[in-house]
Order: structure tokens, then C-alpha cells, then sequence
């Protein structure tokens, strides 16, 4: 029987995942695109007479993937807008745990105080459709365990009813060394479209190859099945698809600033390129009345507005980088990292932009007479 999402069911019921295997997230093709993962293990329990859930997991764990690489996998990672009013248990803490706060308000709880946790005669583990995956037997689990509140979560979730303890104590206290039930996986994804959406087994060789090498949120659940063979893994499609609308609708928000960024810029820069011209109408004419034709006067106003184009490119894509780096952030909850690729064309762009609002002002500056502006 399946109740708020949870499937209670012996401790042996079903199937599991080895924790060994999680490693192998970080080995596929589009391991980079992996920025977290958690794995999940439930346990049913009484807390003060009230049936609770112990979900075991990773808070911050560091996995060597190879000699020169290690990756911080856990819900720290997974969910960064998780609130904790206290402080996160370590991994190692056998006795520390989380509190969700809507359980922790019905029974008092709050940081600093010990639970006195009963687990039942058998242990829910979450719906995961899993294949050829190693099932355990049904024991008793180890009554009672004490837990020690290190902290109240606050997700507006389901776990705000739940109680989080590092996932070696769960698993020892279900006799289930080394399982997981659940993971659950964030990764960087292109939105879904019509291709991403086609049935893999009637592709062409051609065709799986483009499919396989863009990161569609398939594409990789079907390098995460490959990797790890005992799971089934399935995209969470309401997620990925709303992420995608809102990267759609983003996109078109960020289009329509650039241009107006950019025309705003243009009227700048012809606004002062035309002061300057008004400013130095005497050396123009100067200029002219000994001889300098009109390309070498419009070489003097193009070198200068060369120069403010350079220096407003670089300003403008370290200041552009860090606020993308800010806005990920706080949407996404991912920061972006500095793509030097974008620098020539930030500095090719403020050329174009300043060229444009140069050609005016200059134009002006050409037309004039060193007679008129002498004798002025």
C-alpha cells in the first residue's frame, strides 16, 4: 500500500541498489553534467507514539571517482534551498539527525534533544522500479535507536514530516549494509524536444549518436542505466519540463535586454562621441587646414573609440560573468563557470556597438570646414 508516496513493504520486499555503484553516476558520458545525486533508504519507525519515517542518506559526502578527482555528493548538493534551523549532521555522526518541522512542531522538538526511535517489524522504502537488483531478507531492525536532533529541516516537502539520519546508521539499523533503496539525481540538462522525445530502438545509427551526445534528460538516464545495469532510471519529466520553460522564457527575457542593453549602449556612445566632436570642432579644422585628410581624421576618432570599445567589453563581460554566476545561483541553485570562449566575442560586439554610435558624430565631424571653424 502506497501512502504520501511511500510504499510500505518488508525490509526484504523489493529490490536494492549497491552504494558501491553510485560512483559510476560520475563515469558516464555526461558526468559533468551531474552537479549532485543523494541516495535514499527508508525506514519506518515510532517517535512519542507517532509513526514516523527515518530516511538515511548522504548529507555531504566526499566520493574519490578517481586518483585526481573527488566529488561532494549529498543533499547539501541536491537541495541547497533546504533550511536548517541548527546545524547539518555530519556523515559520520551516528547519533545526529534531522528533524522536519512540521514534525518537530506537533511533538516540541527542537536542537539538542534525543529521540527515542522504535522501528517496526518492517521497513517502507520508496516506489523505484528497479531490474536484476539484489534483494535482501526481511529482519527485525535494532529497537530502539537513539537519535540526537542536530537540526530542523524546513523543505515545504514531504521530509518536513520525516526525520534524517546519515545513511550508514540507517541502513545498520535495517540490516541492510550497503543498500539504497532510491537516488535521486540533478543534472544539467537541454530542454526536451520532438527528437529528444523519439523512440531510441527506431533510430539510426546517425541519429543515436546525436541523440546519445546531447544531454537530454533520456539520454542520460539511458547512460545511467547502462552504468549501473541493477536500476531502472527515469527523468522526473515535470521537472525537467517546467526547468525548461522557464530557461525558454528566460532566454527571451535575456534576448530582449541585450538588444535593449545594446541600443542603449549605441545612444551612449554617440551621445559623447558627439560632445567630444562639438569639444574639438578648433583641432578638427586645425587639423585639416594643414593638410590631414578625412581618413586620417577618422582614423584619430576610431582609434579612441576603439580603446572605450575594449575597455567596455572587458568590464562588461567580467561584470556580465559574475552576475550569470549570481542569477544561477539563486534560480538554479548551480553556479556557471567563467567561459573565456565569450570574451572575443564580448569585445567583438562593444566594437560593433561603438562603431555604430561613432559613424554619426563622425560624419558630422568630416563635414566641417576649417575656414567656418577657424574664423569662429
Amino acid at each position: 500500500m502506497a501512502v504520501g508516496g511511500i510504499d510500505y513493504r518488508p525490509a526484504g520486499a523489493g529490490a536494492f541498489l549497491p552504494e558501491s555503484a553510485l560512483v559510476k553516476l560520475k563515469k558516464i558520458f555526461w558526468r559533468n553534467n551531474i552537479v549532485a545525486f543523494a541516495p535514499f533508504l527508508y525506514v519506518p519507525a515510532t517517535l512519542e507514539g507517532h509513526r514516523v519515517v527515518v530516511i538515511g542518506s548522504w548529507f555531504e559526502k566526499s566520493l574519490a571517482v578517481d586518483k585526481s578527482e573527488v566529488f561532494v555528493a549529498g543533499l547539501k548538493e541536491l537541495h541547497p534551498t533546504w533550511r536548517v534551523t541548527g546545524q547539518w549532521p555530519g556523515d559520520d555522526d551516528s547519533a545526529g539527525a534531522l528533524v522536519g518541522t512540521r514534525l518537530a512542531g506537533r511533538l516540541n522538538l527542537y536542537p539538542g534533544q534525543t529521540l527515542a526511535l522504535t522501528g517496526t517489524a518492517a521497513s517502507n522504502q520508496q516506489k523505484v522500479p528497479v531490474s536484476r537488483a539484489d534483494s535482501a531478507p526481511s529482519r527485525p531492525l535494532s529497537s530502539p535507536a537513539e537519535f540526537v536532533v542536530r537540526g530542523i529541516l524546513e523543505t515545504g516537502g514531504p521530509e518536513d514530516d520525516q526525520v534524517l539520519a546519515p545513511l550508514a546508521f540507517v541502513q545498520h539499523w535495517a540490516g541492510l549494509a550497503g543498500k539504497v533503496r532510491r537516488v535521486e539525481i540533478s543534472a544539467l540538462t537541454k530542454p526536451e524536444d520532438a527528437f529528444a522525445r523519439s523512440d531510441v530502438t527506431r533510430l539510426s545509427g546517425e541519429q543515436f549518436d546525436r541523440w546519445y551526445c546531447t544531454p537530454y534528460a533520456s539520454s542520460i538516464a539511458y547512460q545511467i542505466q547502462q552504468a549501473i545495469p541493477e536500476a531502472q532510471a527515469k527523468p522526473v519529466y515535470q521537472v525537467a519540463e517546467t526547468e525548461g520553460r522557464i530557461l525558454d522564457r528566460v532566454g527571451v527575457l535575456m534576448g530582449l535586454l541585450v538588444i535593449a542593453a545594446l541600443a542603449a549602449a549605441a545612444l551612449v556612445v554617440a551621445s559623447m562621441m558627439l560632445a567630444t566632436v562639438l569639444e574639438r570642432r578648433a583641432e578638427i579644422g586645425l587639423f585639416k587646414s594643414l593638410g590631414a585628410t578625412n581618413a586620417r581624421v577618422a582614423a584619430i576618432f576610431l582609434l579612441e573609440a576603439s580603446v572605450i570599445s575594449f575597455l567596455g567589453g572587458v568590464a562588461g563581460y567580467f561584470l556580465g560573468t559574475l552576475l550569470a554566476w549570481r542569477l544561477a545561483l539563486a534560480v538554479f541553485g548551480t553556479p556557471v563557470g567563467v567561459h573565456w570562449v565569450f570574451l572575443p566575442v564580448c569585445l567583438a560586439l562593444a566594437l560593433l556597438v561603438t562603431l555604430a554610435g561613432t559613424a554619426l558624430p563622425l560624419g558630422r565631424a568630416l563635414k566641417l570646414s576649417p575656414s567656418v571653424v577657424l574664423r569662429d
